[in-house]
């Protein structure tokens, strides 16, 4: 079953990075698998988190071996592929959450995110990507800079 992600909210991380994942985003999970199960890894070129379920996780399998045959059929370099993987998959942790949604935000990640006290959750259908929203306001594309805008505003500036 694929899963799709459609949403945004901003929710608050706690002094031991504790972070609620978001009904909409459980929603989806929990109906493709029963393992409270998510992936939560650095992004392959923002500087955000993605974060996602086993499909998609599937998929990135399958998307480096296309990336690694079409690299090799170019004469491309081999260590870019190995680069890649190494990032989807050496900074990418395979986190469980409780029946209440909570998970503890890996440090590493958090710290490449430059997540602090909030996360903003924006989905991209297949993932969702985490980010500082203030960050989000300075980087993120249009659409990306209007929701972190939103929750910035609604919250007085503060993230």
């Amino acid at each position: 079953m694929d899963e799709i992600f459609q949403g945004n909210v901003l929710n608050a991380v706690d002094a031991k990075a504790r972070l609620s994942v978001p009904a909409f985003i459980r929603s989806v999970l929990d109906r493709s698998s029963d393992k409270r199960i998510v992936y939560i890894g650095a992004h392959e070129s923002k500087p955000c988190l993605t974060l996602y379920g086993d499909a998609y996780s599937s998929f990135l399998i399958g998307e480096l071996e296309r990336r690694r045959l079409a690299g090799e059929a170019r004469g491309g370099d081999p260590d870019e592929i190995e680069e890649l993987e190494a990032g989807l998959f050496g900074m990418t942790e395979r986190v469980l959450y409780d029946s209440g949604g909570r998970i503890v935000l890996p440090a590493m990640l958090r710290r490449l995110a430059g997540i602090e006290d909030s996360a903003l959750f924006i989905s991209r259908g297949r993932f969702v990507e985490l980010w500082n929203p203030k960050l989000a306001l300075e980087l993120g594309g249009d659409n990306r800079k209007r929701i972190a805008s939103h929750y910035l505003d609604e919250r007085g500036g503060k993230a």
